[in-house]
């Protein structure tokens, strides 16, 4: 079943959208081997090295989850039905989320726990 993400994301479009953070790894790593002392270049850039790569690894995903998040945008429709919207929050009920009767009032959600201690509230 398709829902409405199926346009794949370029590698020009994520290579564009992680060009500053690149950018930023490649700095960062070269003025850590420039600084480091001579005959301690593993020694003093590794770890460097790896912090700056572990940020540039989750930024790179962060940007392509974006760049197949956005190229779905297109596919669904800004307004659903509107007997849908209830069923989220303090308006849904007895939800697990911690919304329903108790919702907004601490008073109501200490009594549901002195009724029921397994009372999410």
């Amino acid at each position: 079943m398709s829902n409405g993400s199926d346009k794949p994301v370029t590698a020009e479009a994520w290579e564009q959208a992680l060009a500053a953070e690149f950018a930023g790894f490649m700095e960062e790593t070269r003025a850590a081997m420039n600084a480091a002392r001579e005959g301690h270049w593993i020694a003093d850039t590794e770890e460097v090295v790896r912090d700056a790569g572990a940020r540039l690894r989750q930024r790179a995903l962060e940007k392509l989850l974006q760049l197949r998040v956005q190229a779905g945008e297109g596919a669904f429709s800004p307004a659903g039905p509107l007997d849908r919207v209830a069923g989220q929050g303090a308006a849904g009920g007895g939800t697990p989320d911690g919304g329903g009767a108790c919702a907004g009032s601490p008073a109501r959600v200490v009594e549901a726990g002195r009724r029921d201690p397994n009372a999410r509230g």
